[in-house]
């Protein structure tokens, strides 16, 4: 295959003389949405951008990476791909008209009062959607990824959470880990709380095309419960997810967003009490631009279905894996909390000046109602 595509490219370049000047100029094979552009599309618009690209010959043609973008119609107009996977990122008008979107919780995202690293404490009933995913080590139990609750039996996950894992199952509700009766303020303001909800786990669920390789595609799974969780208590509730057409067009470059977690903190220590933190959310373009200094050029390509978000001092970290990315909208005609993103992987230090990334979830919503059932 790596033949065909070099004989391709050397085609496509024979005539050229000029290389180009860039800052991430690697080998055909290191560039996968090059590989897959040539490999799909062999029209004089491709031979014409890999001229444009062609920046070096080192036992294989080398090209300036980042000129390749995958687009859907390039892949329509080939009869060989796969138009199954490609719908399965779908963000037409049918997702408000799909037969689940009901079986979502419309009572969702309320708003209190109507490493996580630079945060702050989280009110006690604050974020009631937040659940702690527990694993299983030998006789040992530990809570080491969040997920969120998008019904009573569905919990909305990273896909690295849970596959290969062993978990032993699901708690909502919890605020402290180290105390079994969570109580905040004092005097006549003392509340405290011990409707812990734990729950075994019937069904793990991560896309199929879930890879870690180069760096971690796809990353998002869902949990069904073994049976439901009850919604009325005060500490327990549902997200709102990005149904409507408004809230997946939205452009999100420079809006402020809220993950929660029980991650690290800045001193590198494991919150026990459930954090918070705003944070600036980059378009793909500024992302690219970031992980172009940090990663291999090829894969560059595979933020296509993520968010970034984070500053210097304020970031997620590890032990926030799988848990929420949440902006303030209206939804309903009521404002509320809205899941945009799951936490997915980040920069070795949390809190550097590389943000973390976020799967999509508007780029999943069709998977997410296509997985779901009563």
């Amino acid at each position: 295959m790596l033949f065909v595509i070099t004989v391709l490219v050397v085609c496509f370049i024979s005539n050229t003389s000029a290389l180009k000047n860039c800052d991430d100029c690697i080998a055909i094979n290191q560039c996968r949405p090059a590989l897959q552009r040539i490999l799909v599309d062999k029209s004089p618009e491709t031979e014409r951008l890999v001229r444009n690209a062609y920046c070096g010959y080192d036992k294989l043609p080398k090209i300036c990476c980042s000129e390749f973008e995958i687009t859907p119609s390039i892949f329509q107009r080939n009869n060989n791909y796969d138009l199954q996977r490609n719908n399965e990122y779908d963000d037409s008008d049918d997702i408000e008209d799909h037969p689940n979107v009901k079986l979502l919780s419309e009572d969702c995202g309320e708003i209190e009062g109507n490493r996580i690293v630079g945060g702050s404490t989280a009110s006690m009933y604050e974020f009631p959607w937040i659940v702690l995913i527990s694993y299983r080590y030998g006789r040992t139990l530990r809570f080491d990824c969040a997920g969120t609750l998008i019904n009573s039996k569905y919990v909305l996950t990273a896909a690295h959470c849970v596959k290969n894992k062993t978990i032993a199952g699901v708690r909502v509700g919890e605020y402290d880990i180290s105390s079994p009766i969570d109580c905040t303020g004092e005097g006549e303001t003392l509340v405290c709380e011990n409707k812990l909800q734990d729950r075994r786990v019937a069904e793990i669920i991560y896309h199929n095309e879930y890879d870690v390789v180069p760096v971690a595609v796809n990353d998002i799974a869902l949990l069904r419960l073994s049976r439901p969780v009850v919604l009325t208590y005060k500490n327990s509730g549902a997200i709102c997810l990005p149904v409507m057409k408004s809230l997946r067009e939205m452009n999100l470059d420079g809006e402020t967003a809220t993950v929660a977690g029980w991650g690290f903190t800045e001193k590198y220590q494991r919150s026990n009490v459930l954090l918070k933190v705003e944070l600036p959310v980059y378009s793909s373009k500024t992302c690219k631009a970031y992980y172009k200094r940090s990663q291999r050029a090829d894969s560059i390509d595979m933020l296509r279905h993520k968010l970034c978000a984070g500053e210097i001092g304020r970031d997620s970290c590890r032990g926030d894996s799988g848990g929420p990315l949440m902006l303030e909208g209206e939804y309903n005609g009521t404002d509320r909390y809205i899941q945009f993103g799951i936490v997915s992987y980040g920069p070795s230090q949390c809190g550097s000046n590389t943000p973390a990334v976020y799967t999509d979830v508007r780029k999943f919503m069709k998977w997410i109602l296509d997985t779901i059932k009563p």
